[in-house]
């Protein structure tokens, strides 16, 4: 399965949770509650937002069979009959399974009631918390904070992105038949959300990008920094858009001349670059329209990143897929190079040949590693939790090491809990006398897809 597929899959469910997350927004913040006018436009955003829960349903549904997929080492076809597995068994089954009934929640609350929006909120909120859980922020826990500033970075994303798709598609075109002074008043309270929206991206993307890269270089060293830095280059863009409209465009509108240090020195500069009276011709609103729509391609381009990102390996464990690769043959030397090394290639890893891993889950399962080893919330069992978690221990380790771990747990110790018992030697025990080679071939394929 490519990664142009998870990447269409990802970015698919972002926009739909934009516009649910954005709906709900606009509906719940930006429109004055007490506007008779605006009737019709609120009921253009609950179609959004049932929308948006639908195609997200759809989204979710490709997301579970990609990420079967990926756990059981099959085909996306042959993944079909390990979903029900997935679903029962496993952290992600159970998050994934919350978020469906968070959405169809969602979709039965789009009807025309006060209360029934109200309830929408916490429900997005809800899902939200979903795509955290399923995300990178989960590997450090479910409840950290990591994982909250991951959550508060979703919501404010989707709801900055999803509110200016609800503005372009549904507010600016009904805006013609409102009062004159209705648009203003909503674009300024937009403004004001859009914001605190910024502010929350900014602060939480910092700190994961502190997380994610181990040092600036990795920004171009690695192809996550790269898409990172694309990322935040886009949304420099959208920031700059949204200054326009919000001091040059808006004040035009009759939402009074902006002031402030940062609207002086936006006209200033618009002035410097552009001269006076260029763009007079279009009418404010058009104008207004026409960064809005700026806005959303640069939204939506954000989004795809995003999904680039959430699909790729970080750059922390960028060291991890190095010593992969290392390991993939065939390498050619010579002879006097080899004894010139020490009897080894240069940065040579062990590399056995490659093995079946859904055979290898089988093999996994019949050893009763489930008992003592968290993968990913799965277990056969109440397990014990006295070893180690490898939820992610195909990305941190190469097969050699994980072969030589099964059969001489011995060969390295890691001290620490969950690792050696009271006479300091490993609490692994040796499976050397326990498994053919094909079966620990399997086992080892099946470790490196985790």
């Amino acid at each position: 399965m490519g990664e142009p597929v998870a990447w269409i899959v990802r970015w698919v469910g972002f926009v739909a949770l934009a516009g649910l997350v954005g709906a709900i927004a606009v509906d719940w913040l930006v429109l004055p509650a007490s506007a008779p006018e605006l009737g019709a436009t609120r009921d253009r955003l609950r179609a959004l937002r049932l929308g948006g829960a639908l195609v997200l349903l759809l989204a979710s549904g490709g997301e579970l069979l990609l990420r079967t997929a990926t756990m059981s080492g099959a085909s996306l076809g042959a993944a079909m009959t390990a979903v029900p597995a997935v679903l029962s068994r496993t952290h992600f089954g159970a998050i994934w399974s919350a978020r469906v009934v968070l959405l169809i929640l969602l979709a039965v609350t789009a009807v025309r009631s006060r209360a029934a929006l109200t309830l929408a909120v916490p429900l997005a909120l809800g899902v939200a918390v979903t795509v955290t859980l399923t995300g990178h922020a989960a590997d450090w826990g479910d409840v950290s904070v990591t994982a909250a500033l991951d959550w508060a970075h979703v919501v404010a994303a989707t709801a900055w992105a999803g509110g200016l798709f609800a503005l372009v598609l549904l507010v600016l075109r009904a805006a013609p038949r409102w009062p004159p002074a209705l648009l203003p008043a909503v674009m300024r309270r937009f403004s004001t959300l859009a914001a605190g929206c910024l502010a929350l991206v900014v602060l939480s993307g910092v700190y994961r990008a502190w997380l994610e890269l181990p040092t600036v270089a990795a920004l171009w060293q690695t192809a996550y920094g790269r898409v990172l830095a694309v990322k935040v280059a886009l949304a420099l863009g959208l920031v700059g858009c949204g200054a326009v409209n919000r001091y040059v465009v808006l004040p035009r509108l009759g939402a009074g001349r902006a002031t402030g240090l940062a609207a002086r020195l936006l006209r200033l500069g618009r002035l410097a670059l552009m001269g006076p009276g260029r763009g007079a011709r279009a009418t404010p609103a058009a104008r207004l329209a026409a960064w809005a729509l700026r806005e959303v391609a640069l939204a939506l381009a954000i989004l795809w990143c995003t999904a680039m990102l959430v699909e790729s390996t970080p750059a922390r464990h960028a060291g991890h897929a190095a010593h992969a690769a290392a390991s993939e043959g065939p390498r050619r030397v010579t002879m006097a190079d080899l004894h010139a090394a020490g009897g080894v290639p240069p940065g040579w890893l062990f590399s056995p040949p490659p093995g079946d891993a859904g055979r290898g889950r089988l093999v996994f399962t019949r050893l009763g590693c489930p008992a003592c080893h968290r993968v990913g919330g799965e277990s056969s069992g109440p397990p014990a939790g006295v070893g180690p978690d490898l939820t992610d221990a195909g990305e941190h380790h190469p097969a050699g090491y994980l072969l030589e771990s099964v059969i001489n747990p011995n060969a390295v110790i890691v001290e620490g809990p969950g690792y050696t018992g009271p006479d300091g030697r490993s609490i692994m025990p040796s499976y050397a006398d326990r498994l053919t080679v094909p079966e620990l071939l399997d086992l080892v394929a099946y470790l490196r897809t985790l």
